[in-house]
């Protein structure tokens, strides 16, 4: 008597791979976007975090740094879906840049403040665009 092997059909190998193909193809990319809102997010907490201390506007402008290179990522990745957002980010960033160079031309209490008020804004900002990103993200 002789043993059979099992084997797959030629259907049910058919049928394997379409699964298989399907499955890879469910798996969606996360939007650029995504990522890049989430860096630009952790570099203005990063800001918002800074103590004020001797050497707070030094800190400060090194942590604007990168948010002005996550602000190109985002607007590189962004295209025009989000133009309004990312628009007020941009005038919220140019705000906190001209009250940080402000503050360290003449450091008072006013120009400080500035700073402050300047960053609050900005944070403002990225909550609107991540409530914009939020269905696709």
């Amino acid at each position: 008597m002789m043993l059979r092997r099992p084997t797959l059909s030629l259907a049910g190998t058919a049928v394997l791979l379409a699964a298989v193909t399907l499955a890879g193809c469910s798996e969606e990319e996360t939007p650029a976007v995504c990522s890049s809102v989430n860096s630009l997010k952790t570099s203005v907490t990063d800001l918002q975090d800074v103590k004020i201390d001797r050497n707070a506007l030094t800190t400060l402008q090194d942590s604007f740094t990168k948010i002005q290179s996550d602000l190109r990522k985002l607007k590189s990745d962004a295209e025009d879906e989000y133009a309004t957002e990312v628009d007020a980010i941009d005038q919220a960033a140019s705000s906190v840049s001209s009250s940080l160079e402000a503050a360290a031309a003449a450091p008072t209490a006013a120009t400080v403040t500035a700073v402050g008020v300047a960053i609050e804004s900005l944070g403002t900002s990225l909550r609107a665009l991540e409530d914009a990103v939020r269905s696709t993200c």
